[in-house]
């Protein structure tokens, strides 16, 4: 793969002034140097090639061989003379540097009293990206004078580098223009792909959340991912897209990926409510970019000139990063974590870009690959990129904060509903049991005292006749009234207290031993603390400890009862008597009443426990408090 010459070059002149190359000089890839071509430089393409030759040709000094803006405005010519010293005709390939539109080859054979150009047929090698490069045949033993007409591509990256290549190392030149590169090609496809992860990622986001800003970060990576492949794939390759993205589409991207990126800002932060001045100035700022978009395209598509979108880009580009840094300033100014690290991205952005700018300004070709512009763009998109994340993840956990504080009000506020239900319906309970109990109070309460009054009087008429029906009505009468009482007692919602419970039990014990012989203590703390207690609760209680004085006074032939109340952390109550104890063998098969007591104590999640001994009989209840 040897270049330069091995031997000196033919010895005729071309204008005396260009050396003619022996291709027998060279071995595999040639570049040309100054001294092998001359080169002209029109505004408007000839119409006649037979005029080429009459261009004002000659050496042209091009830093590295770029090309500026004027030159990149019209169309070069080059000329160069080859000779071919072999006994056998030689094909040779023509490559004239990047980036070229059209690329045509015309000869004029020596030997002619007139100058007569011929256009020889557009030769490309049948290999990917060859479309700049043309074959040229030669003849044995021949000196061909050579004319190139080539259309640069309307950019500033030209660069005028004409080579020699033989037709077997094609795919060898290829390799070696991109080989300098490929450190930046593997930084840069990296990069993209964290991109096309972070549109997956956004457009995830927005479909589950059908928030904005995520579609206009998803639009920002989108763009930005396929500027950065686009550039680096492309890459002095050869084709109709290729020259219109490096002369138009490229910049296109960029200011549509720079408004794509405040409006993700602009909804991002909210600023439409939170903070309305940066909202007014990122607004101007989209309007101003869509103008950009506009005017470059007029620019473009209506003058011809390479100058003026030069410029006109550099100039743009300046003004994006001087938005970057006013929004670098105000974001800093606000008292918010969410715009500082949006600022810091911003910030990171405009030192990275300022360098790009800077090398794609005045830097003529790249040096290594931390001479490249593309490495300092791509610097920029990471450390957005990384703000971004953080700033993510910081909104996240925000807004997360705010649901559950959001989440935790509408759940105080439903519980509070559900407990003015549940309060409503109390409290209608608890109307609806005073009705009942005032009810039977003053309808069945006067009802049974009249009975019991009328078979009162009737037993007092009736002194000498002894009927035992009238006693059975008296005594079932002071039975129900006993019951109702108890009931009405049970029911009413202004007995619902621990200390009710205990001093109708009391109450109840005293009158109800009072006409027997069995005599009846009640011990209890004297300080009962303010405990409620259902009615329901009370009622199972009391008639439980009810049924066990019945069965005192029925069975026990007891002349002593002890009734003990404790309290801790559970109400307790026993029942002890000095009675025959009690004996499983005669109690009745039908009876009910041992059973009832348990079933009672058991339906208020409380226990019963009866403990039989011959000093007598001890009834333990407990129920919770």
């Amino acid at each position: 793969m040897g270049t330069g010459s091995g031997r000196p070059a033919f010895s005729r002149n071309m204008n005396d002034t260009a050396s003619v190359i022996n291709i027998a000089s060279f071995y595999d890839i040639f570049k040309m140097e100054d001294e092998h071509y001359l080169a002209a430089f029109t505004a408007a393409p000839v119409s006649d090639p037979d005029k080429i030759p009459d261009l004002q040709f000659g050496k042209i000094g091009l830093p590295e061989g770029m090309m500026d803006e004027n030159i990149n405005t019209g169309f070069v010519y080059i000329k160069f003379e080859l000779f071919n010293p072999a006994d056998n005709a030689e094909s040779l390939c023509f490559y004239p540097g990047y980036y070229f539109k059209s690329v045509h080859i015309l000869t004029e054979e020596e030997g002619g009293t007139t100058a007569m150009l011929k256009m020889l047929p557009d030769s490309i090698p049948p290999i990917p990206g060859g479309k700049t490069y043309r074959v040229i045949y030669l003849p044995p033993h021949t000196v061909v004078k050579i004319y190139a007409e080539l259309q640069p591509v309307r950019i500033k990256a030209n660069k005028l580098s004409p080579e020699l290549i033989r037709i077997p190392f094609l795919h060898t030149h290829l390799t070696l223009m991109h080989e300098h590169n490929r450190s930046l090609e593997i930084v840069t496809y990296i990069l993209v792909g964290i991109l096309c992860m972070m549109m997956l990622f956004a457009l995830a986001n927005y479909i589950l959340s059908r928030k904005e800003e995520y579609l206009y970060y998803c639009l920002y990576a989108t763009l930005t991912g396929f500027l950065l492949f686009a550039k680096t794939y492309f890459y002095r390759s050869a084709g109709d897209f290729v020259y219109f993205f490096e002369e138009y589409l490229d910049f296109i991207i960029i200011l549509t990926a720079a408004i794509c990126y405040v409006t993700f800002v602009r909804y991002f932060l909210n600023t439409g409510n939170v903070y309305p001045m940066l909202d007014k100035i990122l607004k101007l700022i989209e309007a101003a970019y869509v103008s950009f978009i506009v005017i470059y395209s007029a620019i473009y598509f209506f003058t011809p000139g390479v100058k003026w979108l030069v410029t006109f880009e550099n100039g743009i580009k300046i003004l994006i990063l001087t938005g970057a840094l006013l929004f670098v300033i105000l974001g800093f100014r606000e008292k918010s974590v969410l715009v500082n690290y949006l600022a810091f991205g911003n910030l990171a952005m405009l030192i990275f870009g300022m360098i790009s700018l800077l090398i794609i300004i005045f830097a003529n070709t790249p040096g290594s690959t931390w001479g490249a512009a593309l490495l300092y763009y791509d610097l920029a998109v990471v450390s957005e990129l990384a703000c971004f994340l953080f700033g993510l993840t910081y909104k996240g956990r925000i807004e997360l904060i705010e649901r559950i504080k959001i989440e935790d009000a509408r759940n105080m506020e439903e519980n509070k509903k559900d407990f003015e239900k549940q309060l409503a319906v109390i409290q209608a309970q608890q109307e609806e049991r005073n009705r009942i109990s005032t009810d039977m109070h003053d309808e069945l309460g006067g009802g049974m005292t009249a009975i019991r009054l009328m078979s009162e009087l009737a037993k007092q008429r009736m002194r000498n006749i002894h009927i035992p029906e009238i006693e059975r009505i008296s005594s079932s009468a002071n039975d129900l009234l006993s019951k109702m009482n108890a009931i009405i007692w049970s029911m009413s919602p202004g007995n619902d207290s621990l200390a009710n419970l205990i001093a109708y039990i009391r109450s109840y014990a005293q009158d109800f031993f009072e006409n027997t012989a069995v005599q009846c203590e009640v011990k209890t703390k004297e300080n009962i603390p303010v405990i409620e207690m259902s009615g329901i609760k009370r009622r199972n209680i009391f008639l439980t400890v009810k049924e066990a004085l019945n069965n005192i006074v029925k069975h026990a032939k007891a002349t002593k009862v002890e009734i003990l109340v404790e309290l801790n952390g559970h109400l307790r109550i026993s029942i002890k008597d000095n009675g025959i104890g009690f004996d499983h063998e005669r109690v009745k098969p039908f009876s009910n009443g041992l059973h009832n007591m348990e079933k009672r104590m058991k339906s208020i999640d409380g226990a019963f426990r009866l403990v039989n001994n011959p000093e007598g009989t001890l009834v333990e209840l407990e129920a919770g408090l």
